[in-house]
């Protein structure tokens, strides 16, 4: 619940993507594929794939706005795959849930993992059998249709804004790798201003270290800061 936008309010759609991803841990439990990976690093993964099948229900603008400025720089629209011949730009496609398997494990952890690794396209395939059963009738995520609509030049939707920018850096399933390994390289900083608090409240300077490092620190697997995506993702609204 902590990686939807509307946390921690409750949309009538999130029991139904709750479902979706306790129904892929527990093909992935019962699967051979990758049992070396930690727990943790399973959860991620998941919660990762879960992530993009909204965004490709919702036609949000992550997954469509990484796609297509990646097809404009290297002519293909994902790294790595080149473009299969059954290959959909924006829908669903085994090749998208095996990058963002292999982004979220090697940008996440640093894991090195082949992206072309057999294990890897067997779960991918076995991952998008359950998301293309529940396709046609799974429910759109309103709440991320509704993040997206925000202007950022109207001064009213300045704190809308943020919020987006905050969601996109920290929780959705593209950016959260690069933002994960950016705060795991300030550690010191974040325990030195918990320290220099002496027991008071270290939050708002927490804060302010996390505002920067969302602000500064490239994201992403086209390494775009904050405001490149923003900007990217709303122009094509």
């Amino acid at each position: 619940m902590q990686r939807q936008p509307n946390y921690p309010h409750v949309a009538p759609t999130d029991q139904f993507y709750l479902w979706i991803a306790l129904r892929l841990a527990r093909l992935w439990d019962e699967a051979p594929w990758l049992r070396d990976l930690d727990d943790d690093t399973r959860r991620e993964v998941v919660l990762a794939v879960t992530g993009y099948y909204q965004d490709i229900v919702a036609d949000a603008g992550l997954w469509r706005t990484f796609t297509r400025l990646h097809n404009d720089s290297h002519g293909t629209p994902l790294p790595h795959y080149g473009r299969a011949e059954d290959y959909i730009d924006y829908e669903l496609n085994v090749d998208d849930i095996r990058y963002v398997m292999w982004w979220t494990i090697a940008g996440a952890t640093g894991v090195k993992l082949d992206p072309h690794d057999e294990q890897l396209q067997a779960l991918a395939m076995a991952f998008h059998t359950v998301l293309d059963e529940e396709y046609e009738a799974a429910p759109v995520p309103s709440q991320l249709v509704e993040m997206m609509d925000v202007n950022p030049d109207d001064a009213g939707d300045a704190q809308r804004t943020y919020d987006l920018a905050y969601w996109l850096f920290w929780r959705s399933y593209l950016l959260k790798p690069s933002a994960t390994a950016a705060m795991e390289a300030v550690m010191d900083q974040a325990h030195a201003i918990i320290a220099s608090a002496g027991g008071g409240d270290a939050r708002p300077m927490l804060q302010e270290l996390n505002d920067r490092l969302m602000v500064s620190t490239p994201a992403g697997p086209l390494a775009l800061t904050i405001g490149q995506w923003l900007t990217a993702i709303l122009q094509q609204q």
